[in-house]
């Protein structure tokens, strides 16, 4: 039996903001809940859930307006669609309408900004400035930043890396090292996520103006670029325990080192042969979540030994 009319509409409108790739800000609030609860042995179930609900609902913002603003510049047009690059073609195909796209969007945007202005009652000084870089990265993100040279990657990544940080505020009610030990690897990670996804896709970027790293420093020497970040974000975790920032613990996050090694080295060998590389795409996706869900494990861990 066929779906209803409507019910096809709203999956339909689900699916534009890309609901598989939530997993990514759930990780990353379990994670800064984790630390916060460890340095600080607090926890407010209420904000807990408010600040879930927010990240999936900035996400879910980030991926409609990126699935609009595509179309517009008729990227999505030409991109490889894989499971993890080249976003949805639902626009193209006329399955949602762009004007529709966008104001789920804005839904979305408004949404997180209503559990944003709780917050602020208690933590005006510590998540007005994050949140004002919030909003303009994810609203001007497509259309305007992108364009700007190498400022994509970092864009991307540091603002998931404030999504984590603001989250253990909302909890810690401070920003310490412990909520750093959780900034500096996510934002690693998610530039790293966002980098590697642009491999596939860089000759059609660059030809609608876009110029992220891979562009600019060519997918050879991207490749290597993208192990140094792999290395990096092993050595920020090593940092955050000698600094006694982050429990010894949270070393069970270096489990994913062998599974980044693979995706470094199939990147390295395949940067430029789209269909061997999707495989590390994936990889990639398992080290990100797994080595933030780890860093939660830890601070868990480090809590009762």
């Amino acid at each position: 039996m066929d779906e209803p009319v409507g019910c096809v509409a709203l999956n339909n409108l689900v699916a534009v903001t890309r609901p598989n790739f939530f997993p990514l800000a759930i990780v990353i609030v379990v994670a800064a809940l984790a630390a916060a609860f460890y340095a600080h042995r607090t926890f407010n179930g209420i904000d807990a859930i408010l600040v879930l609900i927010g990240a999936i609902l900035l996400h879910a913002s980030v991926n409609a307006y990126n699935n609009y603003f595509d179309y517009r510049s008729k990227i999505d047009h030409r991109t490889l669609k894989t499971p993890f690059s080249g976003g949805v073609d639902l626009i193209v195909k006329g399955s949602v309408k762009p004007s529709a796209a966008f104001a789920v969007a804005s839904v979305c945007l408004l949404g997180a900004a209503i559990i944003g202005a709780y917050f602020l009652e208690r933590f005006l000084a510590l998540l007005l400035p994050m949140m004002i870089f919030g909003a303009f990265a994810i609203v001007l993100y497509s259309p305007i930043l992108s364009k700007i040279p190498a400022v994509s990657e970092i864009l991307a990544g540091t603002g998931f890396g404030l999504m984590g940080l603001g989250a253990y505020v909302t909890q810690a009610g401070v920003m310490d090292a412990t909520g750093f030990s959780i900034l500096v690897p996510v934002t690693i990670l998610v530039a790293l996520l966002l980098f590697l996804n642009e491999f596939p896709d860089s000759e059609i970027d660059e030809g609608a103006g876009r110029r992220h790293l891979v562009i600019l420093l060519g997918k050879s020497r991207s490749a290597w670029v993208y192990v140094a970040g792999l290395v990096a974000t092993y050595v920020s975790i090593l940092i955050s325990i000698a600094v006694k920032a982050a429990p010894p613990a949270v070393l069970v996050a270096l489990v994913t080192a062998p599974i980044a090694y693979k995706a470094g080295r199939t990147t390295v060998q395949n940067y430029d042969r789209t269909n061997e590389l999707i495989p590390a795409l994936g990889t990639n996706v398992i080290v990100i979540l797994a080595t933030i869900l780890l860093l939660a494990v830890g601070f868990a861990m480090g809590t009762f030994l």
